[in-house]
């Protein structure tokens, strides 16, 4: 009997420690998976943390470029505005066609004014030059040397881009004081001129302010450093 009890007391204690045991293994179990999950999240926080910083500093660059490339652009949109306007500048002293016209023209008042009578005066056959066009008036004159002189330095008051060309000077006659004068006067025509400088004109002139601004602080400048030495 007493038997039979002691191994129903072995038996019972061997259930609760059976019973611990199972406890102390899911105990254990809990703890680790405790640990390995706390583990699992900090790892997951560092890494989102560097993936975050990461992220941080991509954007950090990306705006650094993208500022950079936003300054390179301005910097090339005003080199391109400045290319643009010496372009169209240069444009000033090349004639359009109404300006060839006009300057043909005038050449008749220019003679008169110094006695110079023109025999013939018309208009020579023009011919492409790159983007341009070379127009030419044929000319005929009669007059004293010293008045032709003078005829042709008022032509050359002229803005626009001009040449005497196969120009040749005999005396009338062996005795007369008067020479003949057969001369080529050539120009340079641009013939979408007059298109381009409407189209571009806000252009020219918000440029033209600011090169006029940009002189008047050269000169401001200019005189405070003079000011200084004195």
């Amino acid at each position: 009997m007493f038997g039979s009890k002691k191994d129903k007391s072995n038996s019972i204690q061997d259930e609760t420690l059976k019973d611990h045991s199972k406890k102390i293994v899911i105990g254990v179990s809990v703890l680790v998976f405790a640990i390995v999950l706390i583990l699992i999240l900090e790892i997951y926080t560092v890494s989102l943390k560097g993936s975050q910083a990461k992220k941080i500093n991509i954007g950090k660059s990306a705006e650094q470029k993208s500022k950079s490339i936003i300054t390179e652009m301005a910097k090339i949109g005003k080199e391109t505005k400045d290319l643009e306007y010496k372009y169209i500048k240069s444009l000033e002293t090349i004639m359009s066609p109404v300006e060839f016209q006009s300057f043909k023209n005038s050449i008749s008042g220019l003679a008169n004014k110094n006695n110079v009578f023109i025999s013939t005066l018309n208009e020579g056959k023009s011919f492409k030059v790159r983007d341009y066009k070379m127009y030419s008036i044929n000319m005929a004159l009669l007059s004293k040397y010293n008045d032709y002189v003078n005829f042709k330095k008022d032509i050359a008051k002229t803005p626009f881009r001009i040449n005497f060309d196969k120009e040749t000077i005999i005396r009338e006659t062996p005795t007369s004081s008067k020479i003949k004068i057969n001369a080529v006067i050539s120009a340079v025509v641009y013939e979408q001129k007059d298109k381009l400088f409407k189209d571009k004109k806000k252009f020219i002139e918000q440029m033209k302010r600011a090169e006029e601004r940009k002189l008047a602080r050269e000169k401001k400048l200019k005189e405070l450093k003079e000011q200084q030495k004195n």
